[in-house]
């Protein structure tokens, strides 16, 4: 059995043009996998991150695995970049936690999928749960 898998979508979208499609492929594809892995990731754009989030939780209902949608405001090829923590703190989280839902993992806060929003296009803090306590905040 595979540790982890990668898939790549080609061509790569910009989050702003994704569609009703695009998240039924990647529910199709996480269906497809499901038996193989303990959990799942799912790197996004933050500009419809919290929409692909709550309509993932709508569409997989009744997960025993938890599906974490992480990204990051600054590229991770640039200094000070929140990609690589964040990428890491989502695999931990697919990786140990028995959380089965989907989730975003974003500035070391999980919050449930179905009720995040963003709340500032520049900040590392761009995502919150207001209405919604977060499931943990990771160094706090």
């Amino acid at each position: 059995m595979q540790f982890f898998q990668i898939v790549e979508y080609e061509p790569l979208l910009d989050s702003c043009d994704m569609t009703f499609d695009d998240w039924i492929r990647i529910a199709s594809d996480i269906q497809k996998a499901y038996n193989n892995y303990d959990g799942f990731v799912v790197l996004h754009g933050t500009d419809t991150l919290a929409y692909t989030a709550s309509a993932l939780s709508f569409m997989m209902e009744n997960l025993g695995k938890p599906v974490i949608i992480t990204g990051s405001q600054i590229p991770v090829a640039e200094v000070r970049s929140d990609g690589m923590e964040n990428l890491i703190g989502a695999l931990v989280v697919a990786a140990n936690l028995d959380i089965p839902e989907v989730c975003v993992y974003f500035n070391n806060k999980l919050m449930r999928g179905n009720r995040t929003i963003k709340l500032d296009n520049a900040a590392l803090e761009a995502f919150d749960s207001p209405e919604y306590a977060s499931f943990s905040q990771n160094g706090h």
